[in-house]
């Protein structure tokens, strides 16, 4: 097995976590929130339709200064969240080993990165407003979107499939108690953001529909539709 963890974690992830928590848990952890933040970022800023107010070129600043910090956050609240929910099912992994778990599982989405790019150079600013559904794109675009969809889903998959045995590495789980533990951390982070969300709108007076909402959790759609790729 390759002793390099960027590698090994592909197709050795619970003994590639397993050195990496034993050496060091914070090993690569600002690299892997910038690769997690950039398109979670420009995700958000898909949603927000940032491109109205801010240049192509601004956009893409944006995500790459932001990009660590913001990975940072998420994936540090997140694993918490999983940290504490798998101590009520007996796991036994401390917040930083969760934490690099989470982190380490984010290497397959390195593939996003210069597909946003290529989204960028074909569409230019369009990609960052409001894209008419019923614009017509040619028979290449098309094309080239599906590709693009196609390996944005073999990354996540990857990424998923990485996590949980990374995860079941640290917790000292089986594979089904992994999910388990991800499944309720997913039930409390999606209540405590209905509950912020709702809390908002009474506050404010907006109303967030159903889109909006998912949007803002998920960071986009799996639709094929140039918003959400």
């Amino acid at each position: 097995m390759s002793h390099n963890p960027w590698i090994s974690i592909f197709t050795s992830p619970r003994a590639t976590i397993a050195r990496i928590v034993a050496e060091n848990p914070n090993q690569s952890l600002w690299w892997l929130a910038a690769i997690y933040g950039f398109s979670s970022l420009l995700n958000t800023f898909q949603s927000m339709m940032l491109g109205f107010k801010v240049s192509l070129l601004g956009i893409f600043l944006l995500a790459a200064v932001f990009s660590p910090l913001w990975g940072y956050i998420s994936i540090s609240i997140w694993s918490w969240v999983v940290s504490l929910t798998g101590k009520w099912i007996k796991g036994v992994g401390e917040f930083k080993a969760v934490r690099a778990a989470y982190a380490w599982s984010c290497v397959p989405l390195i593939a996003n990165i210069p597909l946003w790019f290529i989204l960028a150079f074909l569409f230019g600013q369009q990609l960052f407003v409001n894209f008419s559904d019923s614009q017509a794109l040619s028979q290449a675009q098309v094309a080239l979107l599906f590709l693009i969809l196609l390996i944005r889903i073999v990354a996540a998959i990857w990424s998923i499939v990485i996590y949980l045995n990374a995860l079941a590495e640290v917790q000292r789980f089986t594979i089904l108690r992994a999910i388990s533990n991800v499944i309720i951390a997913g039930l409390l982070v999606g209540i405590a953001a209905y509950l912020i969300l709702m809390i908002t709108s009474a506050t404010i007076g907006t109303s967030f529909g159903p889109r909006t909402i998912f949007e803002l959790i998920s960071n986009g759609s799996s639709q094929l539709t140039l918003r959400n790729l």
